[in-house]
């Protein structure tokens, strides 16, 4: 995009849910919404784990919040082989995925999930 006061070429950049195109010129700059391709998918992604480490408080806690389950039923849940811990759209599977790769949990995704951390 050129810039409309100097006619240099502009710079694009998204900042959260904003798209600015800047003049490094003159700073003149056009900013709108930016929705991210993640927040348009409307799949229902199914989120399994298989914790094939040692089960630790840490875990059991994780599993717990993911899965909205109290903590009996998060270690019951670990002793499955593979279990659906989750059923949800693409942003709140994202964050659940960030959580289980921060402990080194497996996990598997269904269907196929493009938007990896």
């Amino acid at each position: 995009m050129v810039c409309e006061k100097c006619r240099q070429n502009m710079n694009w950049c998204v900042e959260g849910s904003t798209q600015v195109w800047r003049c490094p010129a003159c700073g003149w700059n056009i900013v709108t919404s930016y929705i991210d391709d993640i927040d348009h998918d409307d799949t229902v992604y199914s989120l399994y784990i298989s914790c094939s480490s040692e089960v630790d408080k840490r875990i059991i806690k994780l599993v717990s919040k993911i899965a909205n389950v109290n903590f009996v039923t998060a270690k019951q849940i670990l002793k499955e082989k593979k279990i659906c811990i989750l059923r949800a759209k693409a942003p709140k599977i994202k964050d659940a995925i960030e959580d289980l790769q921060e402990l080194g949990i497996g996990y598997n995704i269904s269907p196929s999930f493009d938007y990896f951390c």
